[in-house]
């Protein structure tokens, strides 16, 4: 059997897949083009080119037994059922937008063998904002970046990055007059305030990960939405440089590690609770050393791209052997 995946959004690792896997490129067929115009025009753009996208795979997967696809992906299931054809796709990196109808995501779902998701949490949420049989998805954890790894240090800081869905508000309050240094990266957003403990610089994402990987903890502060989980590209490749990972998301961090084993984490927007965690991780180095050494061994077991493409070609298997009609999980 031959298959076609996607390189996505959330997925960037260019290593083979295999003899019988070829790789369509999602991220330049979609992202690069959009990001390319005016902010104001992208969302309707991204639809635009979504569609184009759809169209060139539903052309070329016909040489093969089953496609998987990401979120750009979208149109592909729904153009083949409109044209009636029955070979198997498989929806990986599901962060759909949760605004307007869902008319697209629920046709999407119901056309498509099966639907990977990130956490347990965004599963249940998914399939209930659009309507969606839960048997339709399966839990396959999202992979690190193994460009991004770096060998760790413990260089006494603590790091907190990123841009997309973070809690600052409640980060500053809780970092506020600790006694050790913290280092914020961030290049769209601006914190509340900046403590005097507290340095905040914009970093190429190279940097970024350096800066990361010498860092005592890392905490992931997160706001709650209502469909996904956010901060887990962070978390992911903190845990498999084999950081200690502080987040602050009771909902997706438990899929990725063990409370107290092999991370930390804390209620949204909890300060207190999220203040009294870095305090134990930054004052207890054997800690640090035994719960970073947890990480690490279970991210490269679990959650390392070659166990996200071990679970992807296994399900693709699954659903070209089985076949059977549009929508069949």
């Amino acid at each position: 059997m031959r298959f076609l995946v996607a390189r996505t959004v959330t997925f960037r690792d260019r290593e083979p897949w295999g003899e019988n896997v070829d790789v369509s490129d999602e991220i330049r067929l979609v992202d690069a083009r959009g990001n390319r115009l005016p902010k104001s025009l992208r969302a309707v753009a991204t639809r635009w080119f979504q569609l184009q996208h759809g169209l060139q795979l539903l052309w070329k997967s016909r040489c093969y037994d089953a496609v998987a696809v990401g979120r750009h992906g979208v149109f592909l299931p729904i153009l083949q059922r409109l044209f009636g054809i029955k070979r198997r796709v498989v929806m990986t990196d599901t962060e759909w937008p949760g605004t307007g109808t869902g008319l697209v995501n629920h046709a999407a779902g119901m056309s498509s063998a099966a639907i990977c998701c990130n956490t347990r949490w965004e599963l249940e949420n998914l399939s209930r904002r659009f309507e969606i049989p839960k048997e339709k998805f399966r839990l396959v954890l999202m992979a690190f970046q193994r460009p991004d790894m770096r060998e760790p240090r413990d260089e006494g800081y603590i790091f907190a990055g990123g841009d997309c869905g973070r809690d600052w508000n409640t980060f500053v309050e809780a970092v506020d007059g600790l006694p050790y240094e913290v280092r914020v990266f961030v290049t769209r957003t601006k914190l509340p305030r900046v403590p005097p403990n507290v340095t905040v610089a914009a970093v190429p994402r190279a940097e970024y990960y350096n800066q990361m990987a010498a860092a005592s903890c890392v905490v992931v502060p997160t706001v709650h939405e209502q469909l996904r989980v956010t901060g887990t590209t962070t978390w992911i490749n903190a845990l498999g440089m084999g950081k200690v990972v502080i987040a602050t998301d009771p909902c997706g961090a438990p899929d990725y590690m063990e409370q107290g084993v092999s991370g930390f984490y804390v209620g949204h927007g909890d300060m207190e609770a999220l203040r009294r965690c870095i305090a134990k991780v930054m004052e207890d180095a054997e800690l640090r050393k035994r719960v970073g050494q947890a990480a690490r061994d279970r991210a490269w077991r679990e959650f390392s791209p070659e166990a996200f493409r071990r679970q992807v070609l296994s399900l693709l298997d699954s659903v070209a052997l089985r076949g059977g009609s549009f929508g069949a999980a």
